[in-house]
């Protein structure tokens, strides 16, 4: 059994989104899914952020939209730092990053190797962008400059 690790905050889903999770799926018998809790996440983000539940459950509707999770164990839970379960758990195999977060997976397994446990297979997905080259985010989505699927509002 594969077990594969993503986290973020998930706020306001989008394309790139689909693609991590998607790889995520296709990757791993064993999905866990860190999303952030609303105290770690102000502090990161800086702004308002949609609550935790609100988040969770949003997430699991996108996850059971996507065809291929039905024969999957998913486990979201909450975490208040950037690492979760990643840097202590010894049953996970495949952390899935995007190319902005793939220096965290590298310090993930930094601290993994000091803790006496096998690095993770660090698996990395290219940023989505809008046919202007400009990432997908977010900060984007809520600030109205794009719709989820990349494209401008404004």
């Amino acid at each position: 059994m594969t077990t594969v690790i993503l986290g973020g905050t998930f706020e306001e889903l989008h394309s790139g989104h689909v693609k991590l999770l998607i790889e995520a799926v296709n990757l791993g018998d064993k999905i866990l899914i860190g999303l952030t809790s609303d105290e770690f996440a102000k502090r990161t983000k800086r702004r308002e952020i949609i609550p935790f539940n609100v988040r969770k459950q949003n997430l699991m509707n996108l996850l059971n939209s996507i065809s291929r999770t039905s024969k999957k164990t998913i486990d979201i839970f909450e975490i208040s730092d950037p690492y979760g379960p990643a840097v202590s758990r010894e049953d996970i195999d495949i952390i899935v990053v995007s190319v902005e977060t793939y220096p965290r997976a590298e310090e993930i397994n930094r601290i993994r190797k000091e803790r006496g446990l096998k690095p993770l297979v660090i698996y990395v997905i290219n940023l989505v962008e809008t046919r202007e080259g400009e990432k997908i985010s977010s900060t984007h989505i809520k600030n109205e400059k794009l719709d989820s699927w990349g494209r401008r509002l404004s």
